[in-house]
């Protein structure tokens, strides 16, 4: 069976929630409207499939319609003609053409088409529909041109989601799950009751550049995530947010059977890519569940920590379907002793030296030698005397066995391999 999307999972973990009668209102509806861009709406009475379908998709990192219209998802994405778990589907409802019900594809059968949407009995619930409803089934655009880091930026960002200032939340006020705390960090400021209003107030409004900057910087580079492959990588990410880059590499080692010492190195990154990394993920996640379980608040935020496991899981699945993986860097040597050119070699230049300064003299005498325009006749060669003879056949003999034993002492010593490696 194929792996449900992020937002499918997402969508399952919020089955449950319900309208609340009277004038009182779920606030976790209202989160809906808030993520689609209508934080307008303060009751949770008026319509919500598409808020829900919207606010799955936002959290997720995909650009929804941002419209509370549900047969606006008739231009979203492409469209489709096979069903698959967590696509789009879209009813009519009644004779009126701008009416309509959005919710997610489960399964289709001969008693109609099952699907997971909001606002079907005033709750979130998996309801059977119709198949004569139907208008249309539909599926994201792939994401073209985007990095890794990208796509698990927008996913980080979708769990974390915006502004909050949480008494009971130990990170204080965060934005885009940036801290105050590492917020005052990134500015180099010390974090004192005298600055923390200005800094509250300019991590509210920061901007979108600066956040990418600062997940690239504290958390994607140190955590050591363009190392590894995608599955495992989005999953480490979104783990060295929320819970620690050491925390995060303890996990990683241990879901990768790696000693487990809180430093990813060459043997942390060898284990991850000599492992199944399907299992690699799923351990992971398992890991991060319990992790999350042993935290003294998690009966107040452990609903909200595991959904987003879920949630994180299936999107390092696709990550790894629809990112390219790396083969592990491989170190090949380069060959330092291959053959050099004999003109090279000290060794038969002192040779050729000793051979030349012991035979001229004998055949000087017999030959003519023109050097530099000067004639070197046999007459010239006797003219000098046997002693300017015997001065140059030694001086030549002590140049070019000089010449041979360096030559003989270089090519004897052990050579010394300078490694040269290549990435491929």
């Amino acid at each position: 069976m194929p792996e449900e999307p992020a937002w499918m999972a997402l969508a399952r973990s919020d089955l449950g929630q319900v309208e609340i009668a009277g004038p009182a209102d779920n606030a976790h509806i209202l989160g809906y409207y808030r993520d689609v861009g209508h934080a307008e709406i303060i009751h949770d009475e008026v319509a919500w499939c598409a808020a829900l379908v919207g606010s799955c998709l936002e959290r997720s990192g995909i650009r929804s319609m941002r419209s509370l219209l549900a047969r606006s998802y008739l231009s979203w994405g492409e469209p489709i003609a096979d069903p698959r778990p967590g696509c789009i589907a879209v009813f009519s409802r009644g004779a009126d053409a701008q009416s309509g019900h959005v919710a997610f594809f489960v399964a289709g059968g001969a008693e109609g088409i099952q699907v997971l949407g909001g606002n079907q009995s005033n709750s979130v619930r998996i309801a059977t529909l119709p198949a004569s409803r139907l208008l249309g089934y539909r599926w994201p655009k792939p994401a073209i041109g985007r990095t890794l880091f990208e796509h698990a930026l927008a996913h980080v960002l979708a769990m974390e989601g915006g502004w909050s200032n949480d008494p009971a939340d130990p990170g204080g006020a965060t934005n885009f799950g940036i801290t105050i705390a590492d917020y005052a960090r990134f500015r180099g400021v010390t974090l004192t009751d005298a600055v923390r209003a200005e800094l509250e107030a300019d991590l509210k409004s920061i901007r979108r550049e600066m956040v990418q900057t600062i997940y690239h910087s504290r958390y994607w580079l140190p955590a050591r995530c363009p190392d590894i492959p995608a599955g495992p990588a989005l999953m480490h990410f979104d783990a060295a947010v929320n819970h620690g880059i050491g925390r995060a590499a303890r996990l990683l080692q241990e879901a990768a059977g790696s000693q487990v010492d809180g430093e990813i190195g060459p043997a942390t990154l060898s284990a991850v890519w000599a492992a199944d990394q399907p299992k690699v993920v799923e351990c992971y996640a398992d890991l991060r569940r319990l992790a999350y379980r042993r935290l003294p608040i998690f009966a107040r935020f452990g609903r909200g920590w595991l959904a987003r496991v879920d949630a994180t899981l299936a999107a390092a699945k696709a990550a790894a379907a629809n990112f390219p993986t790396v083969p592990e860097p491989k170190e090949t040597p380069m060959i330092a002793n291959q053959p050099k050119w004999w003109a090279q070699s000290l060794t038969v230049w002192g040779t050729i030296i000793t051979a030349l300064s012991t035979v001229l003299p004998i055949i000087g005498p017999f030959i003519g030698l023109n050097v530099s325009g000067l004639d070197l006749s046999g007459a010239l060669i006797v003219n000098f005397g046997d002693q300017v003879t015997h001065i140059l056949e030694a001086l030549g003999g002590l140049l070019g066995t000089l010449m041979a034993i360096i030559g003989r002492f270089r090519a004897s010593a052990p050579l010394q391999q300078n490694v040269l490696t290549l990435k491929i």
